[in-house]
């Protein structure tokens, strides 16, 4: 366990809970001045009206300035105590995490797939996954395009050090990425994006746009000529409610429109607003790895940034929010036609940028999931970064271990196949670690093939396609047997290398549903397909005839974990070593638990 981060997670936690602390007090003396000031802005006027009426109006006014700023200065300040609260949980799931409590981040079960080339045998996804243990992501559309980055083994050279330099660069600075993280965390209501996009790129359909935006600009101003005109005597009829009325009777003909966009916005106003700080937070970033500065100028529209623009729309939808107080919504709409104005620029927004949201929303997505592969670098120091050779197939790892098994318990081994050596059959007894082994190779090369660290100690490949056949189940709604199921899945396997995939297979204990000297026979002769389709990977089984390939076939090399018998008790050193097992422990240990008589 790192001390020293944990030190570090809890002064983190410790400062930013301070800052919110006192934020909190700041909410209520700005929600006691706010209130105070809306109530001055009627008794303003009418106590002051009998000394003088400019007066009586200016100070009215005043008040209701104050409570307008009064109103943003409590929005400001209530998000700025929304951000530290997040970044008080953020540390605090640090802390947990580093103690092997992953409950707070989503375990992605909804990606699980036993068709996949390997997610489902090394479980990659589901409670205790390693999707559970990498993942940090905040929206929705992150979280899946962190899946989809696990999902996919074969990158090439140049792409993996890009994404190599990209993750270390955003694991150096945690500021930023905690920062980032806090700005996006969505609540469970906001996590529809569909219908974020769907709202956003619906255009308003408005009557008479052109004559609209002309009476936008000269009906205010018009009412508010009269009604200086009558303040100061000219007029002394009223004359400026002439323009009120006109006013409300466009207010009145758009209010089903104003009213279904209002309402649909508002339940998206805070997602947008999340969007828009996360987008200025990656744009006012200076990167220096090609690939972020790449997601970096995917930013830029007509000369203006993402978060610009995004601002801008997030303006428009706090304009909408005025009209929330009845008092204060009465007199904007009677003056500045307000709702409507809104509306136009609305309008104008969608017709300008609309387009542009779903890419922005894909950089958003790919910072969200480069940040969990950044994150596991970070809390990882120890771990390597892997080498990628783009020459013949090479694979030499130095003291690699599983990263879900904790650091104290975790048992690690060294393991080495080149171009030459194809095949490697390993072999040992029940429990003897050989399935968590092969979980351990699959993992760490996923994990490398994305440019994160790996569990070891050094880690050598070349960019490869990875599968796996290492668990199967029947379906019976298929009509699927269990070994009819697994058949399909080699199948597949050997279709795509005959079809030119260059992958590196690992299988567990071939045809298992068929009787022993028919498995046997079945699974040299897909060993012998896999060497003459010049394939590489890892066979664990439990045949030890299956090991005499090697005495004919250079290609192929034994492997095996010993069992230890001392004074009637196994013991399981789980250390990969060259050979053939000796040892085989199912008997024996059916006894041990007396499910056989012993002898």
């Amino acid at each position: 366990m790192n001390t020293d981060l944990l030190k570090q997670y809890r002064s983190l936690a410790n400062q930013y809970q301070s800052i919110a602390d006192s934020e909190k007090k700041q909410l209520k003396i700005i929600a006691f001045a706010r209130l105070i000031s809306f109530l001055a802005i009627i008794p303003a006027y009418y106590y002051l009206s009998p000394v003088n009426s400019i007066v009586a109006l200016f100070a009215s006014l005043v008040a209701l300035v104050v409570f307008l700023f009064l109103v943003k200065r409590y929005i400001q300040t209530e998000k700025r105590l929304q951000f530290n609260q997040q970044l008080v949980k953020i540390n605090f799931n640090e802390i947990n995490a580093i103690h092997r409590d992953l409950h707070a981040f989503d375990d992605g079960k909804e990606f699980i797939d036993p068709h996949h080339d390997y997610s489902y045998d090394l479980d990659l996804f589901g409670v205790g996954s390693m999707f559970q243990f990498l993942n940090r992501t905040v929206t929705l559309r992150g979280k899946k395009q962190l899946a989809d980055l696990l999902g996919k083994s074969l990158r090439t050279k140049t792409e993996i050090l890009q994404r190599q330099q990209a993750i270390q660069e955003l694991a150096a600075d945690l500021n930023w990425r905690q920062n980032f993280m806090a700005l996006g965390i969505e609540s469970e209501e906001h996590k529809n994006q569909k219908q974020i996009e769907d709202l956003v790129n619906g255009q308003i359909q408005l009557k008479s746009e052109k004559r609209l935006k002309f009476l936008i600009s000269i009906l205010p101003a018009i009412t508010l000529l009269l009604i200086g005109l009558n303040i100061i005597g000219v007029f002394t009829k009223s004359f400026y409610l002439i323009p009120v009325f006109m006013q409300w009777i466009i207010f009145l003909a758009y209010s089903k429109t104003t009213s279904r966009f209002t309402r649909e916005f508002d339940k998206q106003a805070k997602l947008l607003s999340q969007y828009s700080d996360m987008l200025r937070q990656i744009e006012t970033k200076n990167f220096k790895s090609e690939y972020l500065n790449q997601l970096k100028t995917k930013l830029q529209i007509q000369g203006k940034s993402a978060g610009v623009i995004t601002s801008e729309l997030q303006t428009i939808l706090n304009e909408f929010d005025y009209r929330q107080n009845i008092l204060i919504g009465i007199i904007l709409n009677s003056v500045f036609l307000w709702d409507v104005r809104c509306l136009s620029k609305l309008n104008n927004w969608q017709q300008k940028y609309a387009v542009e949201l779903p890419l922005w929303f894909e950089v958003i997505a790919e910072f969200d999931a480069l940040m969990s592969l950044a994150n596991c670098n970070y809390n990882h120091p120890k771990w390597t970064m892997p080498e990628v050779t783009d020459s013949a197939f090479h694979l030499n790892i130095q003291e690699v271990g599983h990263p879900l098994i904790e650091e104290n318990r975790c048992v690690s081994n060294s393991f080495k196949i080149t171009n030459a050596e194809q095949i490697v059959i390993v072999t040992g007894a029940n429990m003897a670690g050989k399935s968590t082994f092969l979980r351990t190779i699959g993992i760490n090369l996923v994990l490398a093939s994305n440019g994160c660290r790996v569990c070891a100690e050094k880690f050598e490949f070349s960019p490869i396609r990875i599968y796996t056949n290492m668990r199967t189940s029947d379906n019976l709604m298929n009509d699927e047997s269990y070994f009819y199921a697994e058949l399909l899945r080699l199948h597949t396997m050997l279709s795509l290398i005959r079809n030119g995939e260059n992958m590196f297979v690992i299988l567990d204990e071939m045809l298992k549903g068929t009787n022993s000297v028919d498995k046997l026979n079945g699974s040299k002769e897909l060993v012998h397909q896999l060497i003459a389709l010049k394939t590489h990977g890892i066979v664990a089984t439990h045949d030890l005839g299956l090991t005499e390939l090697a005495h004919n076939i250079p290609s192929i090399k034994n492997q095996c974990f010993e069992v230890q018998l001392n004074n009637d008790e196994l013991n399981f050193d789980y250390k990969l070593s060259d050979g053939v097992t000796r040892t085989m422990n199912a008997t024996f240990l059916m006894k041990k638990m007396g499910i056989i008589p012993k002898d």
